[in-house]
C-alpha cells in the first residue's frame, strides 16, 4: 500500500541493531498513515516502529514496499507476479515521505513486556533476511496490515485477544463495501475498482479480515487485549498523533463517471433518434463504442485468467463488456447478416438481463454501469431495426 522503495541493507541493520536486543527504555508502536491523494495510498499504510534511545535505535519496519529496479516491473505488477517486502529505514525518513504527501501518521505505542519486544524485534530482524524479506503480496489477505497483525500475534505467543466493534461482526459488510468507504472522494479510482475486481471482493468479510485495511487494523490494536498473569491488559499503552495533515481544499468533482457516463448515454440517444429518423448516419459510433467496451472486457478477460491476482478473478462485468465486441464490430461488415443478427440479440439479451438482475446478480455494479449498458440496448435496437447493420446502414 505504499509506492516507496527505501531499503537499508544489512549494514544499517548491523550497524543500528543486529546482535542486540532490545532493553528496557525501548518502546513498540505501531503507524498508521492516512490516505492519500494517490490510488496506491488512498487506503493508507501500516507501519511498526522499534524505538531504544539507549541504544540508538529507531528503525520502522515496513512491509509495503517493493524494488521499482525489478526487471519487467510494470508487467509483474499488472500480472500480480511482483514479489513486496520487509523494508526498514529510519524514523525520520519515514516521517519525511508522509510530510511530503501531506498524510497524517498515529502512532500506537504497544504495552508489550520486555520479552515480548525482544520477541517481535528477532521476528522482524528473521523477516528482514535476504531469503525472507520477500512475499506474494495479497490485496486482502496478506499486505502491509495483516503481517503486522499476524507478527505480533506469534511474538505474544497467542497471548493476544481482539475484541470487535459490533457492526464489524454483525454489518455484512463486504470487502468492497469497505473499499468504498475510502473512495468517496476518488470517484475515478472507484468506478475504475469496480471494473477490475470481481467476486472475490463481494465476499462478506468475517471481523478479524477487516484488518486488511490500515484503519480499521488500528482500531482493532485500539480494543485489543494482552493475556498476563495478572489478567488481560490493553495492547495500546497510548495513543497520539505524530504528524498533522495541512488542510486540503475539498474538490468540485462534477465529472464523475456516473456523470459523464450519463452525458455519454443522452449523445448516443439524440444520434441514434436522428439515425432512427434518416437524419443522420452513426456507424462510427458503433464501432468506437463497441470496440472500446470489447477492449474493457479483454482487460477484464487477462486479469481473471493470466494474472496471480486473486481479486480479479469470477469478473461479472464480463457480461456486459464482452471481449469479443472487439475485433467483432471491427470487421462487422465482414459478417453474415444472419450471424450479425443472432450476435445483436445474445449481446442485447445479455445487456438485459444485467439490468433486469441488477440487484441480484451476486457482484456489486457501479452505477456508472447503467447508462453505459442501456448505450448498447438502444444501439442493439437500431441496428436490429436496420437489418442487423451499423447506424451507417
Amino acid at each position: 500500500m505504499r509506492r516507496i522503495f527505501l531499503v537499508y541493507g544489512f549494514l544499517l541493520i548491523f550497524i543500528n541493531a543486529g546482535g542486540q536486543t532490545l532493553g528496557e527504555s525501548s518502546v513498540v508502536s505501531l503507524l498508521t498513515g492516512s490516505p492519500g491523494e494517490e490510488l496506491y495510498s488512498t487506503f493508507g499504510h501500516s507501519a511498526i516502529r522499534i524505538k531504544d534511545p539507549e541504544k540508538g535505535i529507531d528503525l520502522v519496519y515496513n512491509y509495503g514496499t517493493f524494488d521499482f529496479n525489478t526487471p519487467n516491473f510494470y508487467i509483474k505488477f499488472m500480472r500480480g507476479k511482483l514479489d513486496y517486502m520487509l523494508s526498514v529505514q529510519r524514523f525520520n525518513s519515514f516521517l519525511y515521505s508522509f510530510e511530503y504527501e501531506n498524510r497524517a501518521v498515529t502512532e500506537q505505542v504497544l504495552d508489550l513486556d520486555l520479552r515480548q519486544r525482544n520477541q517481535l524485534f528477532r521476528l522482524l530482524m528473521e523477516n528482514y533476511k535476504l531469503e525472507n524479506r520477500f512475499y506474494k503480496y495479497d490485496f486482502f489477505y496478506d499486505n502491509c496490515a495483516t503481517r503486522i497483525r499476524d507478527i505480533l500475534i506469534k511474538a505474544c505467543d497467542g497471548n493476544l485477544s481482539f475484541r470487535y466493534p459490533e457492526e464489524w461482526k454483525t454489518g455484512g459488510a463486504t470487502f468492497r463495501q469497505l473499499l468504498d468507504l475510502f473512495l468517496t472522494d476518488m470517484p475515478w479510482s472507484d468506478f475504475g475498482i469496480d471494473i477490475v475486481l470481481g467476486l472475490p471482493a463481494d465476499k462478506v468479510a468475517g471481523p478479524a479480515e477487516y484488518m486488511f485495511l490500515p484503519e480499521f487494523l488500528s482500531q482493532a490494536f485500539g480494543m485489543a487485549s494482552i493475556t498476563t498473569d495478572d489478567g488481560p491488559k490493553p495492547l495500546v499503552a497510548s495513543q497520539h498523533i505524530v504528524l498533522g495533515r495541512r488542510p486540503v481544499e475539498r474538490k468540485n468533482r462534477i465529472f464523475t463517471p456516473f456523470n459523464l457516463a450519463a452525458l455519454l448515454f443522452v449523445i448516443a440517444a439524440l444520434l441514434t433518434f436522428l439515425d432512427f429518423k434518416g437524419k443522420l448516419r452513426t456507424g462510427w459510433f458503433d464501432l468506437l463504442y463497441f470496440s472500446a467496451v470489447g477492449l474493457v472486457g479483454w482487460t477484464i478477460f487477462l486479469l481473471w485468467f493470466f494474472t496471480d491476482h486473486i481479486a480479479t478473478r469470477d469478473n461479472m462485468n464480463i457480461l456486459w463488456a464482452l471481449p469479443v465486441n472487439f475485433p467483432v464490430f471491427l470487421f462487422w461488415k465482414k459478417f453474415s447478416l444472419k450471424f450479425r443478427i443472432y450476435y445483436l440479440w445474445a449481446i442485447g439479451l445479455l445487456a438485459s438481463l444485467v439490468i433486469i438482475f441488477w440487484n441480484f446478480i451476486p457482484q456489486q455494479y457501479h452505477i456508472a454501469f447503467i447508462p453505459l449498458i442501456m448505450i448498447m440496448l438502444i444501439r442493439v435496437w437500431l441496428m436490429l431495426r436496420k437489418g442487423g447493420r451499423p447506424g451507417a446502414g
